[in-house]
């Protein structure tokens, strides 16, 4: 199979893996590039989450069906990551930042409905 047809999987992986990137330095940092009002405590926790974005979005450029499970399991585990950040109050869980953080965790679960959809085109 050409690489050529896994384009749609190559940009789900390359945006996994910046966007994983920019959350390890949020957790690092703190700083949240403008996203949110106001930037985060840096916080280990945060810098894992972005680990499994970016662990996730690697495991999919391989382009085999065992990689897309992967880059599934770790794009689940950075959207329960959300999840557990909010409930430690690390992420904001109240107003426009909470809805920032929703929609993260919403674009996420598109790329795992993609990846899961191109699964016949997998290796």
């Amino acid at each position: 199979m050409s690489r050529t047809r896994h384009v749609g999987i190559i940009v789900v992986a390359v945006f996994a893996i910046i966007s994983g990137l920019t959350e390890v330095v949020v957790g690092l940092a703190g700083h949240t590039f403008g996203i949110l009002s106001k930037d985060l405590k840096p916080n280990a926790a945060t810098a894992v989450v972005g680990a499994f974005y970016s662990l996730g979005g690697l495991s999919l450029l391989t382009m085999k069906k065992w990689g897309a499970v992967l880059g599934i399991l770790f794009i689940s585990a950075e959207i329960l990551g959300r999840m557990y950040l909010v409930s430690i109050g690390t992420a904001p869980s109240t107003g426009g930042d909470a809805i920032k953080i929703v929609i993260g965790g919403v674009i996420a679960f598109g790329l795992i409905l993609y990846v899961s959809s191109q699964w016949k085109r997998l290796e």
